[in-house]
């Protein structure tokens, strides 16, 4: 559609202009999640430090003459100091994690053994390597364990702790503001009068910014007053790396962010050809940056996740995820007017063969919230296309992804 930009278009436009944060802090491992590296992490010791054992059992030297009996000359459980020397015809109980002592070469585990006094006699065949963890195995000193603008999860704490590392340096948390727009909004708890709705997008979107590292200003509501709301987004200007609103970025008489955006700053782009959440808005006052997402809540949803998700992603350093999407086999026939991509709420479930199927939610409207609710995940209908063939295979976007 004229002067529309495609999802990947306005995407990339967003991004170019975009100029991440380099200002950094150190903080400690337990509060690192979800933060965004600042810099490369070298790993400062071998992981493990030195040869382990994988399982209980005996440490003992193998080769082609090995005997299959050995007298048990100690035990070495993990921290223990290693003061046992093994030869070809000794050696040592030893637990999992536990150093392997001088002249072992290999684990024969517990399961595999029969005890006869203060011997042992191997019931299977054992080699040399097995069971033993050689050190580094994981981790070689000095290599590059993780990257700038990698956000760290779970996972990696586990890792860097096993490093020995207590703090890491991590891109500042992002400073952004939240407005509501519309005079017809109210704030949950208040009474509802004839004329008014329920403002419904700021908790969930701080639900979201918060999850994704943010310091969020929860800026209230800002009714249908151009003078109110330049002010509102000039001061906030001055204070935040991004601003959001929600609502007023249409084309209606009461709606002006835009006109507000293009005094203040500049409009990079508006109108993306997706559906829903084509009236989303980006932009910058100064060194500010601006997401303006539909007053529809199911729109603004989408183009939070689609849009301002992966702008807040690269503002913070981060490297910018793509979106997962995977095949599924629609379960019924569906017609629609085409022009635009369509983020259609949906269900998916795998059959009885294995195959995963899709159902779209029988409501599709913008501003029916409960087909997210109700949904689990995106179906992915193609601009060009009007018509589905029950059978046909679309992408989905589990939410398991995308919420």
């Amino acid at each position: 559609m004229s002067g529309w930009l495609s999802l990947d278009e306005a995407l990339s436009q967003a991004l170019s202009h975009i100029t991440p944060v380099t200002q950094s802090e150190v903080v400690s491992l337990y509060e690192a999640m979800d933060r965004v590296l600042a810099t490369d992490i070298q790993a400062p010791v071998n992981v493990p430090p030195w040869d382990n054992s994988a399982m209980d059992g005996y440490a003992i030297y193998v080769d082609d003459a090995t005997t299959q009996e050995r007298a048990i000359i100690g035990s070495i459980a993990a921290g223990d100091a290693v003061n046992i020397n093994v030869d070809a015809t000794t050696c040592v109980r030893i637990m999992t994690g536990a150093a392997i002592p001088p002249g072992a070469n290999a684990v024969v585990i517990q399961e595999n053994t029969e005890r006869d006094g203060d011997n042992i006699v191997f019931t299977k065949p054992c080699h040399a390597g097995d069971n033993i963890r050689p050190c580094a195995n994981d981790i070689a000193k000095g290599s590059k364990v993780l990257s700038a603008g990698h956000a760290l999860t779970s996972a990696d704490l586990v890792l860097i702790s096993s490093l020995g590392i207590a703090a890491v340096e991590v891109v500042r948390k992002l400073n952004v503001a939240l407005v509501a727009t519309g005079s017809e909004l109210v704030l949950p708890g208040q009474p509802l009068p004839n004329e008014g709705i329920y403002e419904s997008h700021r908790a969930g979107l701080i639900a979201k910014l918060s999850a994704m590292q943010c310091n969020v200003t929860d800026a209230g509501i800002v009714k249908d007053e151009p003078d109110q709301l330049r002010q509102v987004f000039a001061d906030l200007a001055l204070t935040h790396d991004l601003v959001i609103s929600s609502g007023g970025v249409s084309v209606g008489d009461a709606d002006w962010v835009k006109p507000t955006l293009n005094q203040l700053g500049t409009l990079h782009l508006w109108k993306v050809a997706i559906k829903p959440g084509k009236p989303f808005a980006f932009g910058q006052f100064g060194e500010c940056y601006f997401c303006g997402l539909p007053g529809n809540p199911v729109s603004a949803f989408v183009t939070f996740e689609q849009l301002a998700s992966p702008i807040l992603q690269k503002l913070s350093g981060q490297h910018v995820k793509q979106r997962l999407t995977i095949p599924a086999r629609l379960t019924h026939n569906h017609t629609r007017r085409p022009g635009r991509l369509d983020f259609a709420r949906a269900n998916f479930t795998k059959n009885e063969a294995g195959l995963i199927e899709v159902t779209l939610h029988q409501k599709q409207s913008s501003g029916v919230m409960t087909s997210i609710t109700q949904a689990n995940c995106f179906a992915l209908l193609p601009a060009g296309q009007a018509v589905f063939q029950k059978g046909e295979t679309v992408q989905i976007q589990p939410f398991s992804i995308v919420n």
